[in-house]
């Protein structure tokens, strides 16, 4: 335009011309010169994306920096993945040399950051490249809220541990002071009462057990809330999940092992094990759980549980599989409590009041209000007969959820039982 201009002033004879091309012609004679001294005659370098973090919590934050070379400018667009949120909110920023947006997790599971499409352009804007980056995956593991309960369990069934056991030996917790017999320990004497009494006594003592807790997960189904609950509302599986990560981080906190398996077939079975780095290895699992929108598929069948394992049940209690499954498990001698992670919204039969049969004149054919009601009532009749059985049935509410369960078994672990002649 600035030659074009040029010429014309020449061709036509009018001065003014020459005022409007050559600010542009200057403008880029400059912008070669600034370019070929810096020896950027062929390309530009290759811009590159970076994550500070690649795992992350729930409700947690990660960085992504688009660097390109020194002295550009550099525009970064990102997609906004589901279930995340960007700043800025459009996934757009312009930086110098680079660029960096604040990706939030507002779910657990595998957030794809990208393609990134990138823009690099010169200082003044004369030569400009364009590129699309590969996106990179950012892990979100489930939210691990500290469980409300107590650490007790019904039935240790380990040989050293955190919980107390029926079992006399070497222990911590004071059982009676009786009198010294050939092989107590010398350092257990209780020389206060041996002083008052003249006689050699010895304190005995029970032992501390750990155990082995199983966490059963029924992923078969991922029932969504319903419409009015709002957006963030959590489906069943969100529940699940949540759940089972604040049981396992509950009692791998105390020194029990944990184990996890999966009934629906999506996050798989996980080993039993302790301390933190069994918590990694379940979250890890749990956080690559997907929706499965396909079939659904034979339940597998339970392996063998010991006599005594507290097993928690995170389920919603829908397929008549699963509740066969949680009879098995009570059949084995386990301690099994359920947790019911059926959404709240689903079902609730108070939108119902008012609601019209009729749309236009015409009879409404969206009647799933009324369907999920009566299949919540149905399912109150198989929460009864679990409850009946001795099988405790707890709606996840949070991390108190679990405590009152935890407190009636152990409270009827030390209840007199009746003994069968």
């Amino acid at each position: 335009m600035g030659v074009l201009a040029l010429a014309l002033a020449l061709l036509r004879g009018e001065p003014a011309l020459v005022l409007a091309g050559l600010p542009l012609l200057a403008w880029s004679l400059l912008a070669v010169a600034r370019r070929t001294a810096r020896g950027e005659e062929r390309s530009y370098p290759a811009p590159s994306l970076h994550l500070n973090r690649r795992r992350i919590d729930e409700d947690g934050a990660a960085r992504a920096t688009v660097t390109a070379g020194p002295g550009l400018l550099t525009t970064a667009n990102v997609p906004r993945p589901p279930h995340a949120d960007l700043a800025p909110r459009h996934g757009s920023l312009t930086g110098d040399g680079g660029a960096a947006l604040r990706i939030g997790a507002r779910r657990w599971g595998r957030i794809e950051v990208g393609p990134v499409h990138v823009l690099v352009a010169d200082p003044l804007g004369a030569f400009r490249a364009q590129v699309d980056l590969p996106p990179v995956s950012l892990q979100v593991v489930p939210s691990s809220v500290v469980l409300d309960a107590p650490v007790d369990v019904p039935t240790p069934i380990g040989v050293s541990g955190a919980h107390l056991s029926r079992r006399r030996g070497d222990g911590t917790a004071l059982s009676e002071v009786r009198a010294f017999r050939p092989g107590d320990r010398l350092h257990r004497i209780n020389w206060r009462v041996t002083s008052r009494t003249g006689q050699l006594h010895t304190n005995a003592t029970f032992t501390e057990q750990d155990t082995e807790v199983l966490v059963v997960t029924d992923t078969t189904a991922d029932v969504s809330p319903a419409p009015w609950a709002g957006e963030v509302a959590p489906t069943s599986l969100d529940m699940t999940i949540r759940a089972t990560t604040a049981v396992a981080r509950h009692y791998l906190g105390v020194g029990d092992r944990v184990a996890l398996l999966d009934i629906g077939r999506l996050i798989g079975a996980v080993p039993p094990g302790s301390g933190p780095r069994q918590l990694r290895v379940l979250t890890d699992a749990l956080s690559r759980a997907a929706r499965d929108p396909g079939a659904l598929r034979p339940l597998p069948r339970l392996p063998a549980v010991r006599t005594g394992t507290l097993t928690v049940v995170c389920s919603p209690l829908l397929r008549p599989e699963v509740i066969t499954r949680i009879g098995e498990l009570v059949a084995q001698g386990a301690d099994v409590i359920v947790v019911d992670t059926l959404p709240p919204s689903v079902g609730d039969t108070s939108v119902l009041r008012g609601r019209p049969l009729r749309l236009d004149g015409r009879v409404s054919e969206r009647f799933w209000p009324e369907a999920w009601a009566l299949r919540r009532l149905e399912r109150e009749r198989t929460v009864r007969e679990l409850r009946e059985a001795g099988v405790p049935v707890t709606a996840w509410e949070g991390p108190a959820s679990l405590a009152p369960v935890l407190l009636s078994l152990s409270a009827a672990r030390g209840a007199p039982r009746r003994r069968r002649s």
